[in-house]
């Protein structure tokens, strides 16, 4: 993949990769200002402030920046996760430069107008009481509360604390855009029909007056985290009828080494039902989860590394035996050729379908550029995950996922007693 590089004088990194033969093109701009970079005590600011910036600018009110984005026929969002705060958008290749010009506007010109600050803190609270209401979420903010120490950054989910948000005032989000929506770390990549040299002038149109922070706010020192022994909670949701499980671990930060290693050992545990062990095992062979997956987390510090599991309550405690037993059964070595090969296969895969449009070409290449991972990391990236050897694996799983110290959340119904 051809992919062009430049470093605007504010620190803003652009990647280009033209495309030939395409119309459009796919935007992702990721500054670093998500939960990791958030400021202690006040999980939600991050995500609040992020709304905000979508709603009106000191050039355009909400409604003449929405019309705007429309009248160009593009799609754009914004959103926060542990590590960035993520701006994605399409467009005609021929409007790329409209495109990042309203993009420059709502993320260096934000009014946070108190009336549309309101607005965001209403819908977000209103989604938070929605969630106390969702197994998924109420297992998810469990899990973290069971992992993460108060004052951690990955302690509350993204959206935040609701009395956080609830308190957040126009001049606090301000006040966080100023200092931590910064052009130092941030990386613009843009993919699709576009020669690269016609996007590094567009973008330096957009973003060039976006001004360099003389010394940027670095994250206080965050402690690491280690389970000491298994832990669990069960949260009981009035009027469900099935349970959410997550088992789940402390992973490691995306710039650690071990990081591929811990790509494909996720694949081979859980990640996908038909090419991972536990979610062919639980859910197919033994029927006992409505859906099994896992995810490995990407930021700086310990993301989750976790399992999921929609379950009938009847059938929790069999189907966490059993996902667990796999996991013993990989610490225990019992990794099979046919095993390794497939979840390698199923991620190469994920990286050939994503090649094939814009969108899953930005994605990919974000990641490198984020996380400084080298200018030729998807070059080298199949190959390393084709390289992970059976003892690589097995080493990773007893390094990241002792079964003995893992952090079990239930949301749903009250369990059966047991007999």
């Amino acid at each position: 993949m051809d992919v062009r590089r430049k470093a605007l004088g504010n620190g803003l990194r652009v990647a280009v990769a033209p495309i030939a033969g395409l119309r459009s093109v796919a935007l992702l701009l990721a500054i670093e200002a998500g939960q990791w970079f958030e400021p202690a005590g006040r999980p939600g600011i991050a995500r609040l402030t992020a709304q905000a910036m979508l709603r009106g600018t000191t050039t355009r009110d909400a409604k003449a920046w929405a019309d705007a984005v429309d009248g160009i026929g593009a799609a754009a969002r914004l959103d926060v996760g542990s590590h960035a705060a993520t701006f994605s958008a399409q467009s005609l290749s021929d409007d790329l430069g409209a495109l990042l010009e309203l993009m420059a506007d709502a993320v260096v010109r934000p009014a946070f107008g108190a009336e549309e600050v309101e607005l965001v803190r209403q819908q977000t609270v209103a989604q938070i009481d929605e969630d106390s209401r969702n197994t998924r979420a109420v297992v998810e903010r469990v899990w973290r509360e069971l992992v993460y120490p108060i004052g951690h950054p990955f302690r509350a989910r993204p959206i935040g604390d609701v009395a956080v948000v609830r308190s957040a005032s126009a001049d606090e989000l301000r006040s966080h855009h100023g200092k931590a929506i910064r052009p130092t770390g941030a990386v613009l990549v843009v993919a699709g029909g576009i020669e690269a040299d016609v996007a590094f002038a567009a973008a330096e149109r957009a973003f060039g007056g976006w001004g360099r922070d003389p010394v940027r706010a670095k994250q206080g020192s965050v402690p690491e985290i280690a389970l000491a022994s298994a832990v669990r909670r069960v949260e009981v949701v009035p009027d469900k009828t099935q349970s959410d499980v997550i088992i789940g671990w402390p992973g490691l930060p995306r710039n650690d080494p071990r990081f591929v290693a811990a790509r494909v050992t996720n694949m081979v545990f859980a990640a996908d039902t038909f090419a991972s062990r536990a979610g062919h095992v639980v859910r197919d062979e033994l029927g006992l989860a409505y859906y099994v997956f896992s995810t490995l987390g990407s930021s700086r510090g310990q993301s989750p590394w976790t399992v999921r599991m929609g379950v009938n309550p009847a059938n929790v405690e069999r189907a966490i035996a059993a996902a667990l037993e796999e996991l013993r059964k990989i610490l225990q070595g019992k990794v099979e050729p046919d095993d390794l090969r497939l979840a390698q296969d199923k991620l190469v895969g994920e990286l050939d379908i994503a090649r094939e449009s814009p969108g899953g070409v930005a994605s990919l290449l974000l990641e490198g550029e984020l996380f400084e991972l080298g200018p030729d990391h998807l070059e080298r990236y199949p190959a390393a995950l084709r390289a992970v050897t059976r003892d690589q694996v097995v080493e990773t799983a007893r390094a990241f996922l002792p079964p003995e110290r893992h952090a079990l959340a239930i949301a749903g119904p009250p369990l059966p007693e047991a007999a």
